[in-house]
């Protein structure tokens, strides 16, 4: 499979090796292609550099890891060419302030995949690999029995795509169903920056579901 990836940071970089690693071809984006050279003579043979309107027309799958400071900018190039393609949304709608604190960018009671959604409607989004610091992603990947988890949220057509990719890249996938379910994906959350096994994940949405009830 052919994965394009919009975003060369840390998050893209990490999934692009644990993916070449896998058998897969990666292309990795940037406004400035030529700057990634020394990464892709890292990643091997598989691996390219493009921009991010050529590597959304290259993609057979496409990954969404960028800044969400600069969201706007990346959809705006990517969404002429995404039409009936799987984006994985992998963003975090979190920004700095300026007192150096994580802040949410979008309302409490709004779940960020359906906003994704809403911003390409003509994609096919799925929401997954944003509940792990990239460090974590690093540290665990392919991580003997049990592995960790990672969450996933979307469409029922589109996740197996997913969740195999996530499986190429040494995790173990929980599906928490649509995308109308992706809350708990969204920082914050019970599982939101956790290392947990699939039964820890699911224990830990189960016990945050009845605080909710209650």
């Amino acid at each position: 499979m052919k994965i394009g990836i919009i975003g060369a940071g840390d998050v893209g970089q990490t999934l692009a090796k644990l993916w070449t690693q896998a058998g897969h071809s990666v292309i990795l984006s940037s406004r400035h292609p030529e700057t990634l050279e020394s990464v892709i003579q890292d990643l091997g043979p598989t691996a390219q550099a493009a921009t991010v309107v050529q590597t959304a027309i290259a993609g057979d799958i496409l990954l969404l890891a960028v800044n969400y400071a600069t969201i706007d900018a990346a959809l705006a190039q990517m969404a002429p060419h995404v039409t009936n393609k799987i984006v994985i949304d992998a963003t975090n709608p979190l920004r700095y302030t300026d007192e150096g604190n994580l802040e949410r960018v979008i309302g409490d009671r709004e779940i960020a995949g359906l906003v994704m959604a809403d911003k390409l409607p003509n994609a096919r989004i799925v929401k997954a690999f944003t509940t792990l610091w990239t460090g974590y992603l690093q540290q665990h990947a392919h991580r003997p029995y049990p592995q960790v988890a990672v969450a996933l949220a979307g469409n029922a057509d589109n996740k197996p795509a997913v969740a195999t990719l996530i499986k190429d890249a040494g995790f173990d996938p929980v599906d928490l169903g649509t995308l109308t379910d992706s809350r708990p994906i969204d920082p914050p959350s019970a599982i939101w920056n956790q290392v947990l096994t699939a039964d820890e994940m699911r224990s830990q949405l189960a016990q945050a579901s009845q605080l909710d009830s209650v």
